[in-house]
């Protein structure tokens, strides 16, 4: 199989600072509508990041983004090379084309087969298994229609936390990067990492944080040793959850930093989930008072994207759009120049 890894520099020249998520909708054709033109119209303007989940819309999402990326590789050929797909997997999924109730899927598709025992699953919703997280990466690539995925994230590895103690927890990670690895390997997946809610966010010394540096690692505890292909995370940013550029809560050097400069000296891509916190940060009238901003209009979103890409080790803000004058809209921004990292930072410590 050919293979499809992408180096860092190639990363890094690829990924536009604005990529288009696809959590929040109805499961139904009309959203799935809106999604396909939202996408179409953001690839058109330039964005190639976008980015998806086996659990999104009981996986309409995916399958939404796969036609989309299959559409438009009729009319480009060579577009998927430049287009960077991401999905995760780690929560149960439910297949809402199944017809089947959320409970009747679980135990047709991975009880009774074998792939789950009711004991691998935390919180009634959540597991790391190893075979759990092969089928989900099987299935996500059949949902995308694609031969590769760019990037898979485990989808909020921290949820294990609440019933498992650190070092089965660590260990449980080790083996759902296996399994990734092995992707790599055989060319299905290009890079992968972590896509967390809390686990990067909180204090140094709670029970539910994760650590940036045990994570490495656990990348570094598999087969692929220190080649390894653990390259990013993502997690929420935005002017009300500032953390990961505020908080110094990993250790790195012997000292603590924010989650933003140790995944940056660790040469860790960052692509920011919650961008814009499902509209409560048009809320942020505050963003008018800073004249770095000025430039930007009267557009409370853009200015609140604005500051969440110029941040130090942000590669890439994800906004959940499924309205193409949404997207026209903050899209916008790829055509005007980042803040002064200092600046963006200032911005978002005022909103403390």
């Amino acid at each position: 199989m050919r293979q499809h890894h992408i180096s860092n520099d190639k990363m890094i020249l690829q990924a536009t600072t604005i990529g288009i998520g696809t959590y929040l909708g109805k499961e139904d054709e009309k959203t799935d509508k809106l999604y396909f033109d939202a996408i179409i119209e953001a690839v058109g303007l330039g964005c190639n990041v976008i980015d998806t989940a086996i659990n999104y819309r009981d996986m309409k999402s995916e399958r939404v983004v796969g036609r989309v990326v299959q559409s438009l590789i009729k009319k480009h050929p060579g577009i998927r090379e430049k287009l960077i797909i991401a999905t995760k997997g780690g929560f149960i999924p439910c297949d809402v084309e199944s017809g089947e109730e959320p409970a009747e899927y679980f135990q047709n598709r991975f009880l009774k087969t074998g792939i789950l025992k009711e004991s691998d699953v935390v919180m009634g919703c959540h597991s790391l298994k190893p075979e759990f997280i092969h089928e989900c990466v099987l299935m996500s690539l059949k949902n995308l229609g694609l031969d590769y995925i760019d990037i898979y994230y485990i989808h909020n590895p921290e949820t294990q936390l609440s019933e498992v103690p650190p070092d089965e927890f660590y260990y449980r990670l080790s083996q759902a990067f296996e399994v990734l690895e092995g992707f790599v390997r055989d060319g299905r997946i290009c890079m992968y990492g972590t896509a967390t809610w809390d686990g990067y966010r909180l204090d140094a010394h709670d029970p539910g944080r994760l650590s940036l540096k045990q994570v490495l690692r656990t990348a570094e505890a598999t087969s692929a040793g220190e080649n390894h292909h653990f390259r990013i995370l993502q997690l929420p940013i935005n002017i009300y959850m500032p953390e990961a550029a505020i908080k110094e809560n990993q250790e790195l050097d012997g000292k603590w930093a924010t989650t933003l400069a140790t995944a940056k000296k660790m040469g860790l891509f960052v692509m920011t989930s919650a961008t814009l916190l499902q509209t409560q940060a048009l809320n942020g009238r505050k963003l008018f008072s800073f004249q770095a901003l000025d430039n930007l209009g009267d557009s409370t979103a853009c200015r609140a994207i604005q500051v969440v890409r110029s941040l130090r080790g942000v590669t890439t803000a994800l906004i959940g759009m499924k309205k193409v004058k949404h997207v026209q809209e903050n899209l916008q921004l790829l055509k005007v120049p980042k803040l002064k990292a200092e600046d963006a930072h200032q911005i978002i410590s005022e909103f403390l």
